[in-house]
């Protein structure tokens, strides 16, 4: 296997140096492999993203100093009814692992804007990920604590304190609305992100979705922390985004930097499983990907001959848990999908899918919007990842396209390229198919790979793309039938969004409510303004 900037590439070039019984290769025949390997590396860069990369942010001074037991890393999610249940997930650096202390330490108070206080407990888990030796060999992660919090009432605020928090801090989150067919509480507003990292772009990003008040939720359409099989960068990742991630639901789906194969056993997708809280119907239930053992994913790239760790094409055997989820967010049901699972006929995903399109058919008079968010684009007219083999099979023979032109799916969200595109209404190619979904790559939201600026020639279905600006999405539901998308970028013609007495005064109430990260300097720098890109009414199909 050849990776370059992240994509893989099979070679079958074997052992550089040895065969496979482990004895020296010839030398003549070592030069023949080197000859292949300089040309699969050819093909592998011809089709990597590229364009430069920011600089990757280092992890902050001010969460070396945390009081032993104090939580940190909080990040919250919706339940399976947003309007009235949340997740609340962080970790600390509590050694024990006994039900008794997770009694004690996993707990939740939570008061209403009436001073009512309800106290919520929760469990504990550990997980352990073993790497390369020769990479970044084992880790095992802090006491992850969770508490799951139901009763509560839709549209409303909320403050939380978190067992170990110091006196006086106060965390703060609001649930969503509840719509039926005699009520409508629009317009209903979130935000959209994909393939974000941890680069001084990927800080930006979440400073910009963290400065408008207008969101009431934020979907991540895979590939969030980078972490790459070093599983340090997952705790770096979630204390960067805690400023936001603390008081808004954060729901994510897997992307191919999330499956992260164990080295010596081959299991995927194992700290996204155990870092996440999304709505299951059930606990998760994983295969190892024998092929994948011996997985190396080193950073900066150097060449390797061993399977990757994260490939870019892969699947596997992942449902349930965090893999595939639905939820119903105000007016919209969305749908999140695994692109790196079985979806084939009688596949757990593709069943539960078409259970849970027929059960949302019937209460689209109550909740008439349905979007699907996944990580692997079904449309992309870039040369990065055209054509991969897992979004060909959901897409074609195993019929998703049809399943979401035949249930009227109004906006498929998907990441994966570095680069954003959105397709006019499209089925089969066709483009302004009548009931046909819009479909958006939104796989620009700052990480280190760089840019995807490198494209095919133009489908009639491909309505705008841009593959050198990092950026997030909108999404506003004006009414049942409209609604108003935008791809926000940066705007140097305008004013900045936040100069620096409005930014210091931001950082300064996101650190008064625990999230230390954002006492880093960058957080009190002016925020340049971002002005919509490409802004779109879309109808509901």
């Amino acid at each position: 296997w050849i990776v370059v900037q992240g994509r893989s590439l099979v070679c079958s070039l074997g052992s550089m140096v040895r065969d496979r019984h482990h004895r020296r290769v010839p030398s003549w025949r070592l030069a023949e492999r080197a000859l292949a390997l300089c040309s699969c590396c050819a093909a592998a860069a011809a089709a990597a993203p590229r364009g430069a990369s920011a600089a990757e942010l280092v992890a902050s001074p001010a969460l070396a100093a945390v009081a032993m037991g104090r939580p940190e890393q909080v990040g919250l999610a919706a339940g399976a009814d947003a309007a009235r249940e949340v997740s609340v997930t962080w970790l600390t650096d509590d050694t024990r692992d006994d039900a008794a202390s997770c009694e004690e330490v996993a707990r939740v108070n939570v008061s209403s804007a009436s001073g009512t206080e309800t106290a919520f407990s929760g469990e504990c888990l550990r997980y352990s990920y073993e790497a390369s030796p020769d990479t970044f060999g084992n880790y095992t992660s802090g006491r992850i604590h969770r508490v799951r919090i139901r009763g509560l009432e839709p549209s409303s605020n909320y403050t939380y304190r978190i067992f170990g928090d110091p006196p006086g801090l106060q965390r703060r989150f609001s649930t969503l609305p509840v719509f039926s067919a005699s009520s409508r509480s629009y317009p209903f507003v979130f935000g959209v992100v994909g393939d974000l990292g941890q680069t001084t772009d990927s800080e930006e990003t979440v400073r910009h979705l963290d400065a408008d008040p207008s969101l009431q939720l934020l979907l991540h359409a895979g590939d969030m922390a980078y972490a790459d099989s070093d599983s340090r960068r997952w705790d770096t990742f979630a204390a960067k985004v805690e400023p936001l991630a603390s008081r808004l639901q954060w729901m994510v789906c897997p992307g191919n930097h999330e499956i992260e194969s164990n080295f010596f056993t081959g299991e995927s997708f194992v700290p996204y499983e155990a870092r996440y809280a999304m709505p299951a119907l059930k606990p998760a239930v994983m295969e190892p990907s024998v092929s994948q053992i011996g997985c190396e994913h080193p950073w900066p790239w150097r060449m390797h001959t061993s399977p990757e760790c994260s490939p870019s094409e892969f699947l596997s055997s992942y449902d349930w848990g965090n893999s595939f989820y639905a939820f119903t967010a105000g007016p919209v049901r969305i749908i999140s999908l695994n692109s790196y699972t079985n979806s084939g006929p009688g596949t757990a995903m593709q069943t539960w899918l078409r259970q849970e399109l027929e059960a949302t058919a019937s209460i689209r008079a109550e909740v008439p919007w349905l979007i699907v968010m996944m990580h692997c684009p079904f449309y992309t007219s870039n040369k990065a990842h055209s054509g991969e083999r897992q979004a060909v099979l959901m897409r074609d023979q195993h019929g998703f396209e049809k399943l979401f032109r035949d249930y009227n799916v109004s906006l498929v969200l998907t990441g994966h390229v570095h680069a954003y595109e959105r397709t006019a209404p499209v089925y089969l190619n066709v483009s302004d198919t009548a009931g046909a979904p819009t479909y958006i790559t939104i796989g620009d939201g700052g990480n280190r790979e760089g840019h995807s600026d490198r494209w095919l020639a133009r489908p009639e279905w491909a309505a705008f793309r841009n593959g050198t600006q990092f950026g997030h999405g909108r999404v506003e539901l004006v009414n049942d039938t409209h609604l108003l998308w935008q791809w926000m970028q940066n705007d140097g013609t305008v004013r900045s969004r936040l100069d620096v007495t409005e930014a210091t005064q931001v950082a300064e109430e996101h650190v008064q409510r625990g999230a230390l990260e954002a006492s880093r300097p960058s957080w009190r720098r002016p925020l340049a303004a971002r002005a919509p890109g490409d802004e779109v009414w879309i109808a509901n199909p």
